[in-house]
């Protein structure tokens, strides 16, 4: 199958100009958006909801993608008075070599010989909205697939040259063979959480945007457990067929007791178990415990005050009670939801990009964690996903290196103006994360939630002695990475502090257990000061409090941070693609992620193992004599 690169955004509502990374920067089958609120995420996940193989279910709860009014709502709104232009969201895709010998094949099928190498490596997918003094103008989907063919070995290859009949355009077969194997497009808005009570199984007037998607799903369902089954054909034909041959008021009461009805309970209880097995089954998976509900119950009825409309609704059952879908908890109805959707998608035949906006919206911290661990089993098998999020229970540091930082220029979270109405228009931005931190560091706002993920150290309530103070959480996950990546540690338990001087509290707790402890600072000015006032206020001694410089000669005149050698630092500035030295801040943030995700790869080099090999040596030295 086509593996896709990236997307590249333009002129979609505020954003003008965007482009997502997909596969060629990183490997990576999560990419997660961090953004504050209003900061442009939900904008990008709707525009790649409406790419070629969007989900059109989804697309009409956006008041649908062919509607002329909803297709305007698209333009820039400082530019709706006069929009002349293209709106256009467009992929690429890197060729198989198994695709390109798919073509070939086809290609045979119409006497041709395909050029494979004018093929190229990639080719691009667009779908184009075009304007015209905001006006839309029709303009179809454009796909960029260069093909030459020839008719004879003896032949040179030259541009094909498209029929006018299409069942004759081999061009027409090679784009419908690629949009058979290309990702489609999955989008999961979090409002889907609201489960109608009856979903009308059959498309009628004023059919809301929301009943037609769970329709679909239905659909999809029914396609997972055997493509032939339909909704149209095993339900709604069957149902309308019975109500022409009786042409009477009472056929309802006398279609009760026919054998078709037994047919159509047996298509819904085919969809009922497919529910529980993937829906209870995967409740377990996720949550590892039990979810209560032992099946899912699907009832299906006809609407009389609606035309004689067949719904159903979705029941769950914990072996004594049933409960509708609809009525239970928020948690509950987005997890079912969210799961339903899922399952039922992964099932398709060709790869899935899942776009879910602000998932953790609705739930709390420990369903957040859960939900994360969920991705990763969706995101299998070729799948990828794209989220948004604001929460820092929703980062996984495995994923930074495929993560964006959203921003909205015409706002500016950092003033004390915040929500003021402003006049600027909306100009939304997606930075790689690193690229970000490196270039907007003293800007913590848009990746707070990063730093409260990567920062957050669990609180050691008990610990065991010997404690290691350090001043502050970049020295904690530089020791914390020495220790973990096979250096030598004497048992030691780290204890970040939260900066030079302000130790205290943790000295008085230590004391106060009579444990066994020593306080390392930096040997600077300021840590020179808060050595000499922790032995002047709690009496201890240079066994107790020193200074890098009072370690060892060797670090005189030099902190913590110095401790990092110039080829890790070189290392780190590499990955933030940033020129020049990185700042403490910067490593600080890559050492908690090295912490966090496991990697074969040494990120310290040898001047820097060195270092910290001679400090805690020193450090165990004072603690274990």
């Amino acid at each position: 199958m086509p593996i896709l690169q990236g997307f590249s955004i333009r002129n979609f509502k505020g954003a003008a100009s965007v482009d997502i990374d997909i596969a060629r920067r990183s490997t990576s089958p999560v990419i997660t958006l961090i953004g504050l609120n209003e900061s442009g995420k939900t904008t990008i996940l709707e525009a790649l909801s409406y790419f070629e193989t969007g989900d059109n279910a989804v697309s009409d709860l956006f008041e649908g993608t062919h509607a002329k009014t909803a297709v305007q709502n698209l333009i820039p709104i400082n530019q709706k008075a006069a929009f002349t232009g293209d709106i256009s969201i467009t992929a690429t895709f890197k060729w198989e070599q198994g695709d390109k010998q798919a073509v070939a094949d086809l290609a045979r099928l119409s006497k041709l010989e395909v050029d494979l190498d004018a093929l190229g490596e990639e080719f691009d997918v667009k779908t184009v909205y075009a304007f015209e003094d905001s006006v839309p103008k029709a303009k179809p989907g454009i796909w960029g697939v260069n093909i030459f063919t020839r008719s004879s070995k003896r032949a040179k290859f030259l541009q094909y040259k498209r029929p006018s009949e299409r069942n004759l355009d081999f061009w027409f077969s090679v784009v419908n063979l690629l949009r058979s194997k290309i990702p489609r497009i999955a989008y999961f808005p979090t409002f889907l959480v609201d489960m109608p009570k009856y979903i009308y199984v059959k498309e009628h007037d004023n059919e809301t945007s929301i009943n037609r998607y769970y329709r679909m799903v239905l659909q999809d369902i029914l396609y997972s457990i055997d493509k032939n089954l339909s909704l149209e054909k095993h339900v709604i034909d069957r149902i309308e067929d019975f109500k022409a041959k009786q042409n009477s008021p009472t056929w309802i009461s006398l279609f009760f007791g026919e054998p078709s009805k037994s047919h159509i309970d047996s298509v819904f209880q085919k969809i009922a178990s497919a529910v529980t097995r993937e829906v209870i089954g995967s409740w377990s998976k996720v949550f590892q415990r039990p979810s209560g509900a032992k099946n899912v119950l699907v009832e299906w009825n006809v609407d009389t005050q609606k035309g004689d409309l067949p719904y159903v609704s979705f029941f769950v059952s914990d072996g004594e009670s049933r409960y509708s879908v609809s009525e239970r908890s928020l948690g509950f109805r987005w997890f079912f939801s969210f799961l339903l959707f899922t399952a039922f998608k992964r099932s398709s035949e060709r790869y899935t990009l899942f776009l879910f906006d602000e998932p953790a919206a609705n739930l709390h911290a420990r369903a957040q964690a859960e939900l994360l661990t969920n991705f990763s089993r969706i995101a299998s098998a070729g799948n990828k996903i794209i989220y948004s999020t604001h929460s820092h229970h929703m980062i996984n540091p495995a994923w930074l290196s495929s993560a964006y930082i959203v921003e909205n220029e015409s706002i500016d979270y950092d003033s004390s103006e915040t929500f003021e109405i402003g006049g600027k228009p909306t100009k939304i931005n997606a930075i790689p994360y690193r690229a970000f931190v490196s270039q907007n560091e003293q800007r913590t706002s848009y990746f707070q939630p990063v730093i409260e993920r990567l920062e957050y150290v669990t609180p050691n309530i008990i610990g065991s002695q010997p404690f290691l103070i350090l001043e502050g959480i970049t020295d904690y996950y530089a020791f914390r990475y020495f220790m973990i990546s096979g250096g030598k540690c004497d048992g030691l338990s780290l204890m970040p502090g939260s900066g030079d001087g302000a130790s205290g509290p943790l000295i008085s707790y230590l004391m106060g257990r009579g444990e066994s402890f020593f306080v390392l600072l930096d040997d600077d000015n300021a840590g020179r000061s808060a050595a000499k006032r922790y032995r002047d206020d709690w009496f201890l001694g240079t066994d107790s409090v020193q200074t890098l410089g009072e370690l060892s000669s060797k670090f005189k005149n030099t902190k913590l941070e110095n401790l990092i050698g110039d080829t890790t630092k070189e290392k780190i500035a590499l990955s933030l693609g940033k020129m020049g030295a990185p700042s403490k801040k910067e490593i600080g943030l890559y050492l908690a992620e090295a912490c966090a995700v496991a990697s074969d790869e040494d990120k310290f080099c040898a001047q820097t193992r060195e270092n910290f090999s001679t400090v805690m040596d020193l450090c165990s030295s004072k603690l274990l004599r």
